[in-house]
């Protein structure tokens, strides 16, 4: 395990920042058999780092499909960062990058030619001068390889940190990521937190191996920003000015490749996969308590669709008002961060172990019921 650690500024002078790297076994077929390392950043205050293994919370963050865990959770913005929240409380915080993100094994995606056909203009004439097809001619991932990799970081937590369980949070794609993840080994998750979690889909089967097609596909700051935040951003004061340049510029500062592509800002690379297979019956396998959030405007209910078909006794839902599907980067963070730390500290949204809220742009909590 190779380790960088660090202190965070001096107002947070009491947290530690560690980035490392656990050894896997791929069984991803681009690069299926090799040991890679599978990116990891930790935050932890200085009093937990020095008690004892098992005397605290282990938590693993999984991030979504279009972006790399550090500017997800750990944005390095006044109070934006998601780890830094839950550190500071107490809990022992990792979150990890998947095959084709960050600092983890990125195969067959240093080569432009890999783009999907139908994006390559956006990466004409640099680096490619003219369209061709993938040398690599299918999609690099399946969720089973999710799996197998936060199978691989949950196995090494528990033996250096000496739990039973770790609790999971997962953003986006990650939800089904963690949720199919904890429904298939509950004996090593505590707790669970899905935000802006797609719905179970009935009809889909869980892919062996990833499909034809190519191995990349872009996310350009345009169709991050104009086709997916900007229909969502409705209230006023909604998004902080200025933001932006900061969560783009971070994104692009974990992929230095992609930086280089395409018009000036570079093109954020993300891995192709093939349909994620989220399905009722494995969501009705979630026994862990888990708690589900969502922002007014980002199709509540689709979520509300989750948080009926998971099979947890002990589950909430909390629709979060003036919020989008990136609410870790709006004004109303805060709301979302306490949530998931009340879940992830005590089982519980506002003393109840189930039932559905929501939360005003004041932060004042209504009981919707069960």
């Amino acid at each position: 395990m190779a380790t960088r650690a660090r202190r965070t500024p001096a107002k947070r002078s009491a947290l530690i920042t560690r980035d490392f790297f656990v050894p896997h076994v791929s069984t991803v077929p681009a690069n299926a058999g090799q040991l890679v390392g599978l990116h990891v950043r930790q935050k932890v205050s200085a009093k937990v780092d020095r008690s004892k293994p098992g005397e605290a919370r282990v938590v693993l963050m999984v991030h979504g499909g279009s972006s790399p865990c550090v500017p997800v959770y750990d944005l390095d913005y006044k109070d934006y960062s998601w780890m830094n929240h839950l550190a500071a409380a107490g809990c022992n915080v990792f979150a990890m990058d998947l095959t084709g993100y960050g600092s983890s094994p990125r195969p067959m995606m240093d080569n432009p030619g890999n783009v999907n056909p139908d994006q390559q203009a956006h990466i004409m004439p640099r680096p490619l001068l003219a369209p061709r097809k993938p040398d690599y001619p299918h999609e690099l991932v399946t969720i089973r390889h999710n799996w197998d990799e936060i199978g691989t970081v949950v196995d090494y937590l528990r033996r250096h940190f000496r739990v039973k369980r770790v609790s999971l949070v997962g953003w986006s794609a990650g939800c089904p990521r963690v949720g199919g993840y904890a429904a298939l080994h509950p004996e090593k998750v505590d707790r669970v937190v899905l935000f802006a979690g797609g719905k179970p889909r009935h009809g889909l089967k869980i892919p062996e191996q990833p499909g034809p097609g190519s191995p990349i596909k872009l996310q350009t700051r345009e169709s991050l920003e104009k086709k997916r935040w900007d229909p969502a951003v409705r209230s006023p004061d909604q998004v902080e000015p200025g933001i932006r340049d900061i969560v783009w510029k971070q994104t692009m500062d974990w992929d230095r490749i992609g930086a280089g592509w395409g018009p000036t800002g570079g093109v954020m690379r993300i891995p192709n996969r093939t349909d994620f297979g989220w399905t009722p019956g494995l969501a009705a396998k979630l026994s862990a308590p888990t708690l589900i959030m969502t922002g007014e405007f980002d199709h509540p209910e689709d979520r509300i669709a989750v948080y009926e078909q998971i099979g947890a006794r002990y589950k909430a839902f909390l629709k979060i008002a003036c919020g989008s599907h990136f609410i870790q980067w709006e004004k109303q963070h805060g709301v979302l961060f306490a949530a998931s730390l009340e879940w992830l500290s005590t089982g519980k949204l506002r003393d109840k172990r189930t039932g559905r809220f929501s939360v005003n742009a004041d932060g004042n909590y209504q009981f919707e019921g069960k």
